[in-house]
């Protein structure tokens, strides 16, 4: 165990409070500094804190807070490195913000309706790109003018009084919410004059967007078909002049583009996408295609392992992020993010499709930030035993040095290592597993093992640091995780292999797994065993429970027990049956009733507790509910617990209160049913 000893503590649900996160790294274009984000929770008030910092390229640097908050975020450097472009909500909204290094306070430099994100310097260092939201019925002039306290209170109060009207099926999202009317358009300020000029129009969701070296246009993301209900998963790469006007449609796909880069001649843009060969479950390639127009060449065609970056963890790191894609400053290959192996790693890509690992160790590089040279590195990075380090690396040595760490607290604390293992699933496919030693491990004696299942499918769990786990293996249990199939990092065949097979071969996967823990460590009590997943790991952990009751208690997060309500109530669901089972209850409704857990809730014998969250749009909260009826009319033990204001992503980004809660609730259920004490 990591810094095991006699005067060492163990990890506690609490330590949530004293964990900080150091995201989104920039490098400065003198490669002298770092700008990041830092992020923290407030004790007393229980709220996220975020600050700008800065941190010399040297080792053993101390990172410095230049920015109050209370929620900054997103720095990004002026081309000539003495100012730093950031997102702050101090007026009220969050907003673009200036603040000159040498010296006085930050200014503020938009006053948009809605707020302002995203900020993007043009390369020649006259403009911010941003983003900002918009309705429909907002004229130019009222979009430079935050709404006043009178504008919120009557739009509250219309909305007490009024039906929502629902035309769409996309009339709600897990990320917002119900629709509120605002389309995401990009907006380009001249810093010099101050004017704000509308880069995009329309009822359409621009998203990420890239500047071209000459910064005269931008290349952006967006869905802009007019019926977006039958074309959920088209978006494309669209060219937008800095001084508005018609947008040029670049790409004609069949799948999502994103992410794109312009090359440093301006030629080519670089961007990552598919075509929906496996559906959702298909892996994102490289593409190229000609700024001027033409076809897009897929560049890692031949290379089985998807570009971007997932990884499941219940850190906290939402406050910006590293572009999954870069060209090197040379324009003759690419840097960009992938999983691989319970690991995310940085990739070197040719124009001829030559991929090169660059990245070494088993961890999970969560930003990233390269100089203007293309010769050096900067890395944030997790492993099982460590939250977050910063470290430097030279791509022509690779020689690699750390310039800061984060959470030194942890020194006082016991944690248990991870021993990863493969071992063989169904059909013989090739399974990585993960296994934790409960702290307090003595040789000779029996402990009880929980068996974490995660979400996606198209997730993944691997060597990253998580609080979850760590305090599971000090409560004394083993924890036991892996990817079966339908998890990222293991070529396309392996991604989509859940596809129109949910509860065959991944629920054998999971079984055989367990099965060759128990059998590689005889210290694992097979008579002391609980399962829990979130989202499709809470739909395995439902269908578990209905096929066998070799767990004495189980709890179910977020999850999925009825495919056929599902496809109306989810966010996705009107897409997500179809591309996952091949059908939905409208084209073979009896498929829809034989994949749904609550098919075989009369097998259920398990204690279930089932956690939920009101508002959760993805995994709608009426799934939970289902389920603990029918167990309850069945005279089963079952227990539900639902948290208020919480979307999908609350054991990770939500209310920190709520994450406390949630934890307790689990910790005690999977105690009150398994006895922990070695034996």
């Amino acid at each position: 165990m990591k810094g095991r000893g006699h005067n060492l503590r163990k990890m506690v649900i609490e330590d949530l409070f004293n964990f900080e996160w150091f995201v989104d790294p920039v490098i400065s274009p003198q490669g002298n500094r770092i700008a990041l984000t830092r992020m923290v929770i407030d004790e007393e008030s229980k709220e996220y804190r975020s600050q700008l910092y800065l941190s010399a390229v040297s080792e053993n640097s101390e990172p410095h807070r230049i920015s109050s908050g209370p929620r900054d975020s997103t720095p990004r450097w002026s081309t000539c490195g003495t100012k730093i472009a950031f997102v702050s909500n101090r007026s009220g909204e969050s907003q673009i913000w200036l603040l000159e290094l040498s010296g006085g306070e930050a200014v503020q430099l938009t006053t948009m309706r809605h707020g302002a994100t995203n900020p993007t310097w043009s390369p020649d260092g006259t403009k911010i790109a941003f983003t900002a939201k918009m309705h429909p019925a907002d004229s130019l002039e009222q979009m430079y003018t935050p709404l006043s306290k009178e504008e919120k209170d009557a739009q509250a109060k219309y909305k007490r009084e009024h039906a929502v009207i629902v035309d769409d099926m996309q009339y709600r999202s897990d990320d917002f919410g119900f629709f509120d009317g605002l389309y995401a358009q990009i907006w380009v300020l001249e810093l010099a004059s101050g004017q704000i000029t509308k880069v995009t129009d329309g009822s359409f969701q621009h998203q990420g967007f890239a500047w071209s070296p000459c910064s005269s246009f931008l290349v952006l993301v967006a869905n802009r078909e007019l019926d977006q209900d039958e074309n959920v998963g088209l978006i494309n790469l669209w060219i937008a002049s800095a001084e508005g006007g018609e947008l040029r449609q670049l790409t004609h796909s069949s799948g999502p583009c994103g992410s794109p880069v312009w090359s440093p001649d301006g030629k080519t843009i670089a961007y990552l996408g598919h075509q929906r060969e496996a559906y959702g479950a298909t892996i994102s390639r490289i593409w190229l295609i000609p700024a001027a127009g033409g076809e897009a060449k897929c560049l890692t065609e031949e290379f089985d392992q998807g570009f971007g970056e997932r990884m499941y963890t219940d850190m906290t790191r939402t406050a910006g992020a590293s572009n999954p894609l870069s060209w090197f400053p040379c324009g003759d290959k690419l840097l960009a993010t992938s999983n691989h192996h319970g690991g995310i790693y940085l990739y070197s890509v040719s124009l001829t499709g030559e991929v090169l690992r660059l990245t070494p160790g088993e961890r999970h590089i969560f930003g990233w930030t390269m100089d203007s040279e293309g010769a050096e590195l900067i890395l944030g990075w997790s492993d099982p035993l460590t939250p977050g380090v910063f470290s430097q690396l030279c791509l022509k040595s690779g020689t690699e040095k750390t310039l800061f760490s984060t959470n030194a607290w942890l020194a006082e604390v016991s944690l248990s290592p991870c021993e990863s293992f493969w071992c063989k699933g169904d059909d013989d496919w090739d399974l990585q597993c993960w296994l934790m030693k409960p702290v307090d491990w003595e040789e000779g004696k029996k402990y009880p093992l929980l068996h974490i299942i995660h979400g996606g499918p198209a997730n993944m769990y691997g060597f990253t640091f998580n609080h979850t786990f760590q305090v599971m293996a000090s409560a004394g249990f083993y924890v036991f995780f892996l990817n079966p199939r339908g998890g990222l990092g293991y070529g396309q065949e392996f991604q989509s292999g859940v596809n129109r097979h949910y509860g065959e071969g991944d629920y054998r996967d999971l079984m055989l797994a367990l099965d060759y823990a128990i059998e590689q460590h005889p210290q694992i009590d097979s008579s002391r065993l609980g399962v829990t997943g979130i989202s499709y790991g809470g739909f395995m952990t439902n269908w578990i429970v209905g096929h066998t009751d070799r767990y004495q208690a189980a709890i179910t997060e977020a999850s999925i027990s009825n495919w056929v309500s599902f496809f109306g109530t989810s966010d996705i669901g009107f897409s997500f049956c179809e591309g996952q089972h091949g059908a939905d209850p409208l084209s073979d409704l009896e498929e829809m009733i034989r994949r749904s857990p609550l098919t075989y809730v009369q097998n259920v014998v398990t204690p279930l507790l089932i956690s939920h969250n009101e508002t959760d749009y993805r995994c709608p909260i009426e799934q939970g509910e289902q389920l603990f009826v029918a167990l309850k009319k069945l005279g089963r033990e079952v227990r539900m617990i639902r948290f208020p204001s919480s979307n999908h992503g609350l054991p990770g980004s939500g209310h920190p209160a709520l994450r406390l809660d949630r934890l307790r609730h689990f910790m005690k259920w999977f105690t009150d049913h398994i006895e922990v004490s070695g034996k």
